[in-house]
This record gives structure tokens, sequence and C-alpha cells, in this order.
């Protein structure tokens, strides 16, 4: 923690959920995060309505049955950003978070679990044996207060049911815009229809396309590729785990 009480400026490292628990592995009720706020409101002797929020970490913990690498591996781009991968950390074989860096905010998914055991910490005995982390991270505060409607965002906006349901909504709308690298239904497709499919995911190709070819032939292939992709894009298991993991917050967050 960073804090300039004359600058009024204060830099937490973790998370709501870590100062709550010691950890975020698990669940984290939106009751239990109005009592976070209030506690480090206390710490920091300020009632919750003074702190302004300018950045800010909104994931969620997704418990699956088997290890999310292979998931992780296969990100292609967010909103044609690549996702690039993480340096391992230490004692890791390989990268375990890959994230898509935008102006204003990036999107990152990381094997949480693989993270945890190599801080020294297990997941519950009663958890999922694997956990997957999904993040917006906003590096700046204007698109908090665009998805939130707020003219100001503080310390004890953060629990409240509208804040939380309309951070959920934004979770889910940049999970549906991230795209994967995989097998492909090319059935029925003409030659040049496959070749679009193919490239559909490669932001390197299509970088190259629209610096080199006419704009309405780039615009015309773009758009036909993004249709098929739409079109064949099988649903991936974690989707199902996704929407009930999101569902299972906002309405612990409606219920507080």
């Amino acid at each position: 923690m960073k804090y300039d009480p004359a600058a009024g400026f204060l830099q937490i490292r973790g998370s709501l959920h870590t100062f709550a628990h010691g950890h975020n592995l698990g669940t984290f009720t939106a009751a239990e995060a109005r009592a976070a706020c209030a506690e480090l409101a206390g710490v920091l002797d300020v009632p919750p309505e003074r702190p302004t929020v300018h950045r800010l970490e909104v994931g969620l913990n997704m418990p699956v049955a088997f290890s999310p690498r292979q998931f992780i591996e296969s990100l292609a781009s967010h909103k044609n950003r690549p996702f690039v991968a993480l340096t391992p950390p230490p004692k890791a074989s390989r990268p375990l978070l890959y994230g898509a860096h935008h102006s204003d905010y990036r999107v990152k998914f990381y094997d949480k679990g693989a993270y945890s055991r190599l801080q020294g910490r297990h997941l519950p005995d009663t958890a999922a044996p694997h956990l997957l982390r999904y993040e917006v991270v906003f590096e700046r505060q204007r698109p908090m207060l665009t998805v939130t409607g707020l003219s100001t965002l503080t310390l004890a906006d953060l629990p409240r049911p509208p804040v939380i349901a309309a951070f959920a909504n934004h979770l889910r709308t940049h999970w549906n815009l991230t795209q994967r690298r995989q097998h492909m239904n090319y059935a029925d497709l003409s030659l040049s229809d496959a070749a679009l499919l193919h490239a559909a995911t490669d932001v390197a190709f299509w970088e190259i396309m629209r610096a080199t070819q006419p704009r309405s032939t780039y615009a015309r292939n773009k758009a036909r590729a993004t249709a098929l992709l739409r079109e064949r894009t099988e649903p991936h298991p974690y989707d199902a785990v996704f929407a009930r993991e999101l569902a299972s917050i906002t309405q612990l967050a409606a219920a507080a």
C-alpha cells in the first residue's frame, strides 16, 4: 500500500478480496466487499464515500475440473489486439498469464490455481482442482465511469448491487469479444471462404491486409471472415462455467 495523505493518493496492490481474506481463491460476496470497503476506509480513517477509484481490476474466479492451460494458450485476440504471454513466474516452466492490451484497459486470463501453488497456497479441499481467473483491468478512470454511469466512482460505490451488475455485464461483453484459435468446421465452404475462416483470428494477417489492400477489399473480406467465424465457432465448455459463476455473483449482490 502506498498512501500520501497530502496528495490524496492511495495505491493498493492486491485486491479487496485479499484484504478481506488474505487470499482471493474463493468467492467474494457483495456483503463481504461492503465490509472490506468499510474496514479499509477505517484503516485510512476516512469515510468510504471519500476515496475515488482511478484504477481497478474486475474479475471472476472460475473453478474448473481440468487444467485451463489449453484454453489459455488458445487465446488469439480481443477486439483486434493479440493476446501476449507474460514471462513465466519463478519455478514455472511455461507462461501462466495471457493478456490483450488496449489504451484504457486490458483483458487477461491466467491459471490462478498454478500461480497459487507456486506461492505456497493451495486451493481448498472442497474446491474444484483447478482455477481460471479472468479479469478486465481498468487503467484509467474514464471507462469505469462509462460502465457504471456514475460521475465519480468511490470506495463506497464498489459493493453496491447496481455497480456490481454493471461490471458483471462488462465482463460478459469482453468475454464474448475474446477470440480463440480452434479447429474449425470447413464443411460445405468454398476454398475462398475456408481460407477466410482459417485466417479470421490472425491479427497480424489482417493488419498486413489493411495496410496493403484497397479499403473496400479489406473491409469486405474482413466482414466475411468475421461472419464465418461467428457462424462456425463452437461453444467452449468454459462458456457455461463463466455464465454460471457470473450469475451467482450477480444474484448474491442483488440479494445483499
